[in-house]
């Protein structure tokens, strides 16, 4: 799945991939997280948008998490919580 508008650049720190882990890991197992920062532009002071994919060892597990954490409020943000296409990921093309 991928968490979008969970956290601004801003945010990131040594501690965010174990908090994601942690809280996604109450809707079973988590295989791995990955922080994606993602630049909408070529511009220096082009926007960065972050999103977090989480990958879990079952897609009932995924879809508890989607359940649960779409359109929550964290942080004051308004977080989307979708799921990501399977081939896309394990390709390593997070731009969708």
């Amino acid at each position: 799945m991928v968490l979008r508008n969970m956290v601004g650049p801003e945010d990131i720190d040594d501690d965010l991939e174990g908090e994601v882990t942690e809280e996604c890991g109450k809707f079973g197992q988590v295989r791995r997280v990955i922080i994606y920062q993602e630049r909408q532009g070529e511009e220096d002071d082009a926007d960065v948008i972050v999103k977090i994919f989480v990958e879990f060892s079952e897609a009932a597990h995924r879809n508890r998490a989607i359940q649960a954490l779409n359109n929550r409020w964290f942080g004051g943000r308004k977080v989307a919580a979708e799921v990501y296409d399977q081939d896309r990921f394990d390709a390593s093309d997070l731009s969708a």
